[in-house]
């Protein structure tokens, strides 16, 4: 009988802890404040973006627009980049996307920011050493990649900021090493007024 009871008290946590922790990743995208976004969403970098590694790669141009495909209750923000919407240019080396993957976003600290991960998305970069040219590519799977401040008004810009982010090697030279750090900025262009709540 004790343990019929322990089997039932158990299961009742379980099931509360399964309910808690769906609640907890719901993320929602708002713009403006309160209004469930489901449109297009683009940002564009301020300043240069850098990957620090066996060489630093500089670019100072770069974009990325895609759509919003599901939120809400129980679950995260996310949707894929589109074909060609992830650019990198004016870069100090050849850096080519093979892949957009795509963005999941999530809530955190109640202030209407989050973090936000990357998956499925591949870039190339390829520069000289004294060895010749080296190719390496990195990838992402479920990577953080930044974190997103809110926009303060409903006509300002919400903004990643991606601090010293690790992006894996999938394929390369040796001296490619394992992973990369990230750094750079972008701002929300459309649209305004974005949150994650």
């Amino acid at each position: 009988m004790k343990y019929a009871k322990m089997l039932g008290l158990l299961a009742v946590a379980a099931a509360a802890l399964m309910a808690f922790a769906g609640t907890a990743s719901a993320t929602q995208v708002t713009s403006p404040s309160g209004t469930l976004y489901t449109g297009a969403l683009t940002a564009t970098n301020v300043g240069g973006l850098t990957l620090h590694g066996v060489a630093d790669v500089t670019c100072n141009n770069s974009t990325v627009s895609g759509s919003i495909e599901s939120h809400g209750a129980s679950v995260t923000a996310k949707g894929k980049i589109g074909t060609g919407n992830l650019t990198f240019t004016n870069c100090n080396q050849h850096v080519k996307v093979l892949a957009e993957g795509s963005l999941e976003a999530h809530a955190s600290g109640g202030a209407g920011g989050g973090t936000l991960t990357s998956s499925g998305a591949e870039v190339t970069v390829e520069f000289t050493t004294i060895f010749g040219n080296v190719h390496c590519v990195f990838g992402t799977s479920n990577t953080l990649v930044g974190n997103v401040t809110a926009a303060t008004e409903n006509g300002t810009h919400a903004t990643l900021d991606i601090d010293s982010s690790p992006i894996p090697v999938k394929s390369g030279s040796f001296l490619c090493g394992s992973s990369a750090e990230w750094t750079g900025n972008y701002k929300v262009t459309s649209p305004t007024g974005l949150r994650l709540d």
